[in-house]
């Protein structure tokens, strides 16, 4: 010990007077700053390594969760053909080719459910018997060709037949699902359901939506069955046939995949990332990480260099420790300065997301301010130069005024249907009849000329948002009053069942209905079914109902006949269902 202390001082003595304080510095530095690099090193490679299996593992959850509902999907609606091609009334009808019964049996498993194109009936010979949505042309068409007609004789169970073009509907691709109806040994029909693929997986990439990713359903040709990417339908596709996950060249380019096989189908679901936006989130963590890394070891190296002038400036005198001080203090203050300008970057940053949190606002207020000139305006033209404009200019500047105000119930439906998604919901137990009511109360004052007779059960309690619930049923109701508005007296009703278990609430009207072949654009926002001249309307209530009804994990759809009137039905938690938690 002695030796190496006695070689030490040997060694400082040959060191320069004058170089003495830096090589001490230096030494220093490197003593502390070593470990620090070497730390910085392992925070940066485990930063990374964790932000790679975070990647892989949100992949390959949205891989097999995506997976889970399509066969979930797949499995719920070969059980419902199965249920519906047991009941005693469809049996009858199939004896009877009844071709009208039949399209009524299978209407309810079609309406309201968007990932089923067509329902319907084959002949033991292949011949179509029946077809929801009615389509006279179909019916007697062959199709003993398609591998669900013969899949369906040689099971006792539901077939599930390969993605094809559809004979009948050309611009479908679709996936049919058939059943043989047996008496004893023998076939008396199939039962087939017909499903859309496209609409099944655009609702997962809603639900999963990521940036530059791709929701890719194979089948086990390795043609597109569908792709949320512009992939023509039944194209092939180069990738690996075996789940898993890694990366594979797709399109001419690499691409992150996960494989998941479909359950109870002969399916494979592909979730493919972009490679370039994985490495760009690298690179931002590097960016994080190594900025306030390198800072440490520059401060760190700064503090090494002071503490050990400080020391050799105590070894020298007294004099000087007062000037060492001042400068560890100034050191201190610079560091205070960072963290006091640290913290108002903070501040800035909580202002900024304040901001974007009212852009919403903001813009429907920048819309608003013009059209309130453009209808400000307007009256002034018609009140000091009406008698100049004469009739045809008075009728163009009141269709102006018209066409502001509707552009303005536009915007402000527009917003609350953005809003929709955002809100935080409080659910409780509520009473829609007394909701419903309130409704119709509100509607009677606006137009107390109209007589409506407006029949409701007693109290019918739900667990939801009152708010929310409130928007809805004012959608509903004000549809119901709007489209009656021709009958004298008109006949409005609101009402619950249970069905299955299922609380279902309705809305019923005996206005002007409409063509149920219409039936899948009704809830799309912007979509109307009648001239905008007859009823007024942005298009955007029904979207709204849907949306909220969602929200509460409920489903919303109609049934309706031209000039009979229209019935809205949706579900919603009955009263008793348990909060789930936060």
């Amino acid at each position: 010990m002695s030796s190496g202390v006695r070689t030490g001082s040997r060694t400082l003595e040959r060191v320069p007077r004058g170089l003495m304080a830096p090589a001490v510095a230096l030494v220093a530095c490197a003593l502390l700053m070593a470990p620090l690099v070497l730390f910085g090193a392992f925070i940066l490679r485990t930063s990374l390594d964790d932000l790679n299996l975070r990647s892989d593992r949100e992949r390959d959850n949205a891989a097999a969760l995506a997976a889970t509902l399509v066969g979930r999907t797949v499995a719920i609606h070969g059980g419902q053909l199965r249920a519906v091609s047991g009941r005693d009334d469809f049996s009858v009808a199939l004896a009877q080719r009844d071709s009208r019964r039949l399209s009524e049996i299978l209407a309810p498993i079609f309406s309201g459910v968007p990932d089923i194109a067509t329902a319907g009936v084959l002949d033991p010979a292949g011949n179509v018997l029946a077809r929801f949505p009615v389509d006279a042309s179909a019916i007697g068409l062959s199709l003993a060709d398609r591998d669900y007609y013969t899949g369906a004789l040689r099971t006792d169970g539901v077939f599930m037949g390969d993605a094809v073009t559809s004979r009948i509907d050309p611009g479908l691709s679709i996936v049919t699902l058939s059943y043989a109806v047996r008496d004893g040994n023998v076939v008396q029909g199939i039962a087939i359901l017909t499903l859309l693929p496209t609409v099944i997986i655009a609702d997962l990439a809603a639900a999963l939506k990521a940036v530059g990713r791709e929701f890719l359903l194979i089948d086990r040709r390795s043609a597109t069955i569908a792709s949320t990417a512009e992939r023509a339908m039944l194209s092939q596709v180069d990738v690996p046939a075996r789940p898993g996950q890694g990366l594979a060249t797709l399109d001419g380019s690499q691409r992150a995949y996960v494989a998941a096989a479909i359950a109870g189908a002969d399916w494979t679901m592909y979730v493919l990332d972009d490679p370039a936006i994985i490495y760009a989130a690298q690179r931002r963590l590097l960016n994080q990480l190594g900025g306030p890394l390198a800072g440490s070891i520059v401060i760190a190296g700064i503090l090494a260099a002071l503490l050990a002038s400080a020391w050799l400036l105590l070894t020298r005198g007294r004099a000087r420790l007062a000037t060492a001080n001042t400068q560890l203090r100034d050191l201190n203050a610079e560091v205070r300065g960072l963290n006091a300008a640290l913290e108002h970057n903070v501040s800035e940053l909580r202002a900024l997301n304040e901001e974007l949190g009212a852009f919403a606002y903001s813009v429907s207020h920048d819309l608003r301010a013009p059209l309130r000139s453009i209808d400000g305006f307007s009256q002034i033209l018609l009140e000091d130069k009406g008698a100049v404009l004469g009739d045809d200019g008075r009728s163009h500047l009141d269709r102006v005024r018209a066409a502001a105000t509707n552009m303005g119930t536009l915007i402000d439906d527009m917003l609350l249907l953005s809003r929709l998604t955002r809100d935080e919901m409080s659910p409780r137990s509520v009473d829609l009849t007394a909701l419903a009511r309130s409704v119709v109360d509100e509607l009677r004052a606006h137009e107390p000329q109209r007589k409506v007779e407006f029949e409701s059960n007693g109290a019918l309690p739900a667990r939801a948002d009152e708010r929310l619930l409130r928007i809805a049923l004012t959608n509903l109701l004000g549809n119901a009053w709007k489209f009656t508005r021709s009958r004298d007296p008109a006949h409005v009703s609101f009402g619950g069942e249970t069905r299955d278990g299922e609380a279902v609430f309705f809305v019923k009207d005996d206005g002007v209905g409409f063509d149920m072949r219409y039936a899948q654009k009704l809830f799309g926002a912007f979509q109307r079914l009648h001239n905008r001249s007859e009823f007024e309307g942005t298009g955007i209530g029904l979207a709204t109902v849907q949306r909220i009804v969602h929200r509460h994990g409920g489903r919303v759809w109609a049934e309706s006949e031209l000039g009979k009137g229209t019935t809205f039905y949706f579900t919603l938690p009955p009263a008793n269902t348990p909060e789930a938690p936060s």
